[in-house]
């Protein structure tokens, strides 16, 4: 009898009758939504500036980050380099991701620095994602560049912070020399990012292609703009079902890789295709993806994004090459397939007064 009548009685006053307070069984629907800031641009470097290099994911060379130090000093910059930046070293890493992190919010919170450069790629982001001081970012929104294994940090600052970062090459690939393609990829840095470089103001401009190197091709025709986001194709894929996951709605996506096979490759591409992803880009950059067979490769391409109905643009020139172009990570671009061109609609970089 009593399990008659209590199998009867509302969910409510079951709560109830359990000594419980009752709980709303479903959101209000009047509740106010949680609105995302509006995305920053940090400020352009000017002659003068602090660059801070700090090493968040594999181990520094000191030889080559000597020469970075030298050349951008010619430059008219100063250099910050941590004591331990070359010493660290645990296994492939450059030091425990205690140190790493620390170092990497240290630059950031250091009001004397413009900008942080991670000194290379390699592996160790993913690993010490949750201990970077996001807010200190939203705060002091400075210049962040790197590729590779940096792609990681790229969406995760697009993700908590709305600031746009730069998929670009590093003080220890690239920009620590300036002979064969390296040269091209040292100036369309350095374009992208100095104030100097704008005299038109807040302008915004086509990427630059190289006279040799890559040469992009138009999979699929037409012209689209939005947000680009991605980078390393590994780095998209690891963190997939994290807080830092890529945001697809309406934006460009950037997809370049090293060392991987077609196979590898195709594994990435099936599962955003699995999470429902590719539909919602509004067109692809496809870079360099030396290591792979080409047919396959081409293959595999063709079979994920050659029937879609938004631009495909591929070998553009960036990635794990000498030519590796800089893009702005979160600004806005639009794409031309057909030209086969990708133009930054706004400069990247605030080009006003400095606090």
């Amino acid at each position: 009898m009593i399990a008659t009548v209590i199998r009867s009685l509302p969910v409510l006053a079951l709560v109830a009758l359990a000594g419980s307070p009752a709980l709303p069984l479903a959101p209000q629907k009047n509740a106010p939504a949680t609105e995302r800031p509006e995305w920053l641009r940090p400020a352009a470097l000017r002659a003068g500036d602090t660059i801070a290099f700090v090493a968040p994911a594999g181990p520094a060379d000191a030889e080559k980050v000597a020469k970075a130090k030298e050349r951008f000093e010619k430059m008219g910059f100063k250099v910050k380099v941590p004591p331990t930046l070359t010493t660290r070293r645990d296994r492939y890493l450059a030091g425990s991701d205690e140190d790493r992190a620390a170092e990497f919010n240290t630059a950031i919170k250091d009001k004397t620095v413009r900008a942080v450069f991670a000194i290379k790629g390699g592996y160790g982001l993913t690993r010490i994602l949750d201990r970077i001081d996001y807010p200190a970012i939203r705060e002091n929104p400075k210049i962040i560049a790197g590729f590779s294994d940096l792609t990681a940090l790229h969406l995760a600052v697009a993700k908590k912070c709305r600031l746009v970062t730069f998929h670009a090459p590093m003080p220890q690939y690239g920009l620590y020399r300036d002979d064969d393609g390296f040269g091209y990829s040292s100036e369309v840095f350095w374009r992208t990012v100095r104030a100097d470089k704008y005299p038109k103001g807040d302008s915004g401009f086509t990427v630059p292609l190289p006279p040799t190197g890559p040469k992009p091709q138009g999979l699929v025709t037409g012209k689209a703009k939005g947000r680009l986001v991605g980078g390393n194709m590994t780095l998209v894929g690891a963190t997939m079902g994290t807080p830092y996951e890529i945001e697809a709605d309406g934006n460009i996506l950037l997809l370049e890789d090293t060392g991987e096979k077609a196979y590898r490759i195709d594994r990435v591409f099936s599962q955003l295709q699995l999470a429902g992803l590719l539909d919602k880009f509004a067109g692809f950059v496809l870079g360099t993806f030396d290591g792979a067979d080409e047919k396959e490769l081409d293959t595999v391409i063709r079979e994920y994004l050659g029937h879609r109905k938004v631009p495909v643009i591929t070998n553009y020139p960036v990635g794990h090459t000498p030519f590796n172009a800089t893009l702005p990570h979160g600004e806005v671009v639009e794409i031309d397939a057909d030209a086969r061109t990708l133009r930054v609609l706004e400069a990247p970089v605030a080009l006003g007064a400095r606090p």
